[in-house]
């Protein structure tokens, strides 16, 4: 069956690629290039999007590893600078990003199997119906938010009703892809010390595996790992630096075992944290836009005036008088006469023209960032105090989530927080509205006052003000208009602007501090001796911004939510580490990094074991090792059985031989019941093969148990797994029924789709690509019928 693939695609590329991976749902190839960039490409080469690297990532520091979310909604990035971002698969847009302490080199995308597939096959998410379905099925609970809280609006695109009224509708609450999720998966990522995270959904830290806790199990640059799909037992290929002493080699390469019993028997508590996690993420992702719209609409507009009344100020300073420029103002309020220098301000430095475009600036600056907190930023407080309640009350229960680190006094803490953060909120609507009414009446006063000293006649709907408006201007003159202290080296300010030092990012107090004396409610508390210090009532910092508060908020919640991540990780039981082989040095020591070699690893089979195949043999590329253990361990001790894999030069029972054997250039996982190779004939036509191996050919293996250490003989130097313990060989080229041969061809690396039936071959230079349909027993649709097809199945799941 030399034909069992349709070639589909050759192409040319711009960049070389460095990572490559299929979605399991969609006929999309992702590809990572040495530029940073990440390309979504359709099957029939069209490309959908382009992810450009972080901002700020220097050059070299590129992608390092790719993984989709099981249901191909979601892209996760891995990056050299350490960060993690979560991408939609529509668009290039930034979901999520995560930063770790040292560059990502692996990751992968597990979905948590359920009871019922426990057979291997993986379930297609099915919504549960929770008032027919008992709760013990369920994986993930429903959430009730959307019954008692009101819904966040998209944030406007502008402040013009145009840009209101086509403001796309969208989902805010569902900004992390969430909604769909019915059943835990993980996202199990690798870094170059040795550090292990477990992310569920993508998002939430729920286990993080650190090798200074584990000193049997010696840290190191992570090539991969794999959680089983019963989360039972997380496995993991580590390089080694080699010791001092040791001359004959760079690093040794070990495969280590842990056991993750608790993430199995907690999976519903897990996937219930990070659900409201990912809810949490989103409102203070909302509640930082909103804060972000607020700054955009308020405009520095008083700027200007500031500077004009400090030049009027120095005016009055060289007349030696001993007023200040308030005096005037309330002089001319009082007495209804303008001194000749005040005279002189308002029609030739204010001028008419400019206090009319000052307060229409001002107007519609207040009420967009007025309207921005009363429709968007309160909402989202609101949802943020329901979410952290709810998590306060999970966890009390200890049984269930107390004891995975969730702390209830941190809890409290961000929950004390996120109301600080809503009192500041209304504090900033007060001082909006004083300042508005102070403004209109103070500019609609000195209006009256330019026409009369310019001898024009004043419309009686300006002249007249109330003793209610005179009010509001004597107060206006005497809270804004009283000059500030000069500090060295600064000019003479104002206390014009009130609204802006709420949304300045920067960590310094409040330059006009509202004064909470006036305020019946503070007095009480104050006075109160059973009512102060207690925790059913938020603290008010009143020297703080709101952005400060905002900030306070976000670190408190996310030092309240990394107490799992700890526990759950020093939960993980090292249960041994096999050495597997050694990189040998070449001669040249300013190489950074070492190559790595082919390898893949998954769960599979049943019972489930978790397999390992690697190409130890780094010249001849003969043979895989493969090493397999079962995922569920009822005792701590660990066996581990392995076995070697050649590739003769007899491809399928039917074919020929072509060539003694086969070496072997990388292998991977293709579906539950089958490997796919990528194979180089040893000799005679030298004609690249892509092959299918049923994985029930590992069966025949005739498996022998391996000798697993408890400790790392890191001065080991093991030039030979196989001679060492004397694993047997079997040629499994009769058990290929599906291969093709490449012609003209010299392939390097591989990525295979088995959900999808398709694959894709990098040749050794890395810039061009092949494109296969896999599956050999149909014809198959057109390349653009199957991508279109794949964008409707798309637009339908959303």
């Amino acid at each position: 069956m030399q034909c069992s693939f349709r070639q589909l695609k050759e192409k040319s590329l711009s960049t070389e690629v460095t990572h490559m991976q299929w979605n399991p749902k969609m006929d999309l190839l992702a590809l990572a290039n040495t530029q940073g960039e990440v390309w979504l490409h359709r099957l029939n080469w069209q490309r959908v999007w382009t992810l450009s690297p972080p901002a700020g990532a220097s050059e070299g520091q590129g992608v390092t590893g790719l993984a989709w979310r099981p249901d191909g909604q979601v892209l996760g990035v891995g990056y050299q600078s350490g960060q993690v971002v979560l991408c939609d698969v529509e668009k290039a847009e930034v979901l999520h990003t995560s930063t770790l302490a040292h560059p990502v080199s692996c990751m992968t995308w597990q979905e948590a199997e359920d009871k019922h597939s426990a057979s291997g096959v993986t379930a297609s998410p099915v919504h549960v119906d929770q008032s027919s379905s008992p709760a013990s099925s369920q994986t993930t609970p429903q959430d009730t938010a959307a019954e008692f809280l009101p819904r966040l609006t998209p944030l406007p695109k502008g402040y013009s009703a145009t840009d209101k009224a086509n403001s796309e509708e969208e989902v805010v609450e569902d900004n992390k892809r969430l909604s769909s999720q019915t059943r835990l998966n993980i996202l199990v990522v690798g870094d170059e010390v040795g550090s292990i995270y477990l992310l569920a959904y993508g998002l939430f830290s729920m286990g993080q595996l650190a090798p200074e806790e584990h000193p049997q199990a010696k840290g190191g640059r992570l090539l991969s790992v794999t959680l089983s799909s019963d989360l039972q037992c997380l496995s993991a290929v580590v390089q080694h630096q080699a010791s001092a002493d040791t001359s004959q080699s760079d690093h040794t390469v070990c495969l280590t075992t842990y056991n993750t019993a608790l993430l199995a028997t907690r999976k519903q508590e897990l996937a219930t944290l990070g659900m409201k996690y990912g809810q949490v993420a989103t409102i203070l992702g909302y509640m930082e836009n909103t804060l972000r719209s607020m700054s955009e609409a308020w405009e520095d507009i008083l700027l200007e005036m500031d500077n004009k009344l400090a030049k009027f100020a120095e005016t009055i300073d060289s007349k030696d008088l001993d007023w200040q420029v308030s005096d005037e103002f309330l002089q001319l309020l009082m007495w209804g006469k303008a001194s000749p220098e005040l005279q002189s301000f308002l029609l030739n430095t204010l001028t008419e023209k400019g206090l009319k475009k000052l307060g229409l600036s001002i107007d519609n600056s207040y009420s967009n960032i007025e309207k921005l907190v009363l429709n968007h930023l309160q909402r989202a407080g609101q949802a943020l105090l329901f979410h952290l309640s709810e998590l306060k009350g999970l966890s009390l229960w200890y049984d269930k989530y107390g004891m995975l680190g969730l702390n209830t006094q941190a809890v409290q803490e961000a929950w004390s927080c996120a109301g600080s953060f809503m009192l500041k909120a209304n504090e900033l609507l007060q001082v909006i509205d004083n300042s508005m009414k102070n403004f209109k009446a103070f500019f609609r006063w000195v209006y009256a006052v330019m026409l009369r000293l310019a001898g024009e006649q004043v419309p009686s709907e300006v002249s007249k003000m109330s003793q209610k408006d005179l009010a509001f201007v004597a107060e206006f003159l005497q809270e804004n208009l009283t000059e500030e202290t000069p500090s060295p080296g600064r000019p003479k300010r104002f206390n014009l602007e009130k609204v802006g030092q709420y949304l300045n990012k920067k960590d310094e107090d409040l330059p006009f501090p509202q004064d909470l004396s006036k305020i019946p409610w503070e007095t009480f508390m104050q006075s109160s001796t059973y009512l102060k210090g207690s925790e059913l009532l938020f603290p008010h910092h009143q020297k703080k911004s709101l952005y400060q508060v905002f900030n306070i908020t976000k670190t408190a919640v996310e030092r309240a939510l990394e107490g799992p991540a700890a526990v759950i990780g020093r939960s993980f039981n090292c249960l041994g580490s096999l050495p597997l082989y050694s990189m040998v040095k070449r001669g040249d020591s300013q190489h950074k990094r070492l190559p790595v070699l082919p390898m893949s690893q998954f769960s599979g089979g049943e019972p489930r074991h978790v397999f390992t195949l690697v190409i130890p043999d780094q010249d001849t590329l003969s043979r895989i090792l493969v090493i397999r253990h079962p995922t569920q361990l009822h005792s701590e001790l660990l066996v581990m059985e392995g076995a070697w894999l050649k590739v003769g030069g007899q491809l399928g029972e039917q074919e020929a031989k072509r060539c003694s054997s086969h070496k072997i250039l990388d292998v991977s996982y293709y579906d539950e019941g089958t490997l796919a190779l990528l194979l180089q004939e040893g000799e005679g036509e030298c004609c690249p093969v892509l092959a299918l191996l049923p994985l029930m050919a590992l069966d025949d293996c005739g498996f022998a148990v391996l000798e697993v250490s408890q400790t790392f003989p890191l001065t080991a130097t093991v030039a030979s797994i196989g001679d060492r313990v004397g694993l047997c060989m079997y040629d499994v080229g009769h058990q290929i029924t599906q291969y093709r041969y490449l012609e003209n061809a010299d392939p390097g690396v591989m990525a295979v789709g088995g959900e999808r039936k398709v694959g894709a071959v990098l040749y050794g230079h890395q810039r061009r690509l092949r494109l296969f349909d896999m599956n050999a027993e149909e014809e198959g649709d057109s390349d653009e019928d199957i991508s279109d097809n794949d964008m409707q199945d798309l637009n339908e799941t959303r």
